[in-house]
């Protein structure tokens, strides 16, 4: 059975992240694009969520965008169901559901918005599904990803293979069985606040499932996450936006270019000697950003990238996180 259908089997059987509607949309997708494009209606526009699961962001993205189209793709039939049932019970039609994965047929766009939250560890090439959704990106479109943090989750990592081992690699029952036996469990706010639905108790074998059963696990540093976009067609740069840790998050302004703000990561966060203050202070910003991630150990953080046009469609902040410009050129965007 090759990863992909290894994946979609878990999914079927573990809908991600939730097994029912819940209670409430999950927002913390829509508040960070409306944290990075200056654009605060994506009127007319067309988004992707590639790896939509059962659709809690999705839809909460477009409760806040009503005015843009957004297309949910995922692999899972089961966790489909969830997001159609959601979608229903929201009252949104501004939102098309279709199974399908990364790097198969359709999905010809162009889109203007690429967003996919945890989803890049599922693939067998990460480099090559980022090529796909970059074809699909109009003209000066954006990317926005979520992923998994090396240092956070080193530990996850550590408990998965011993999980492994002991339940002999089943991904269903028995699996989940030895995880609570090893006294193992994903907290619902291991990746910022309001990131789970949390209504129905059966959840947390989905969000226990999805830690330490799922077949296929990569994390990245933000060097790692940033040279994976090098030389892509279509991208000219990628950028940092946030990062999570369990209970919490704050968005990055490396450059300095917003006045201070509880939602920005300030370098008081990280230090109180004046000293050190002033040598990291002193640091170009992908060392900068170096510091902060062995500072903090994240569990995850969110980049941006897209065409060089599209640059200037996102917040001021934005250029300022830059760790990685590649060598090419495209029209366009989103927001213009």
């Amino acid at each position: 059975m090759s990863a992909v259908e290894q994946v979609r089997e878990l999914y079927e059987r573990y809908p991600c992240p939730s097994l029912t509607v819940g209670d409430d949309l999950i927002l913390d997708l829509a508040l960070g694009i409306g944290m990075v494009a200056r654009d605060k209606t994506l009127a007319g526009k067309r988004v992707l969520d590639a790896g939509c699961g059962t659709g809690h962001q999705l839809l909460g993205l477009a409760s806040q965008y009503p005015k843009a189209h957004f297309t949910g793709m995922d692999l899972s039939r089961s966790s489909l169901d969830v997001a159609e049932e959601l979608r229903e019970r929201n009252g949104l039609t501004n939102v098309e559901l279709v199974r399908g994965a990364i790097g198969g047929d359709g999905f010809e766009g162009p889109y203007d918005l690429v967003v996919m939250t945890g989803v890049l560890h599922c693939l067998d090439d990460p480099r090559t599904g980022l090529a796909w959704l970059a074809e699909r990106l109009s003209p000066g479109g954006l990317m926005y990803l979520w992923l998994f943090h090396s240092f956070g989750e080193h530990q996850r990592l550590i408990d998965r293979e011993l999980v492994r081992l002991l339940s002999g690699g089943d991904t269903g029952e028995e699996g989940l069985s030895v995880v609570h036996r090893l006294g193992f469990g994903r907290s619902a706010g291991r990746y910022g606040t309001g990131t789970a639905p949390g209504a129905d108790p059966r959840d947390q074998d989905v969000l226990d499932a999805d830690a330490y059963l799922h077949p296929v696990m990569r994390t990245h540093r933000f060097g790692d996450a940033a040279r994976l976009f090098e030389d892509l067609d279509g991208i000219g740069w990628v950028a940092l936006n946030g990062v999570n840790w369990d209970g919490g998050g704050k968005i990055l302004d490396l450059g300095r270019r917003h006045p201070a703000s509880p939602v920005f990561l300030s370098d008081a966060d990280l230090f109180d000697d004046e000293e050190l203050l002033a040598r990291y202070a002193g640091l170009p910003v992908a060392e900068r950003a170096a510091v902060m991630e062995l500072r903090l150990a994240p569990t995850g953080f969110t980049i941006v990238a897209g065409a060089p046009e599209a640059e200037k469609l996102c917040e001021s902040r934005i250029s300022g996180n830059v760790l990685l410009r590649n060598r090419t050129t495209a029209p366009g965007g989103i927001g213009g």
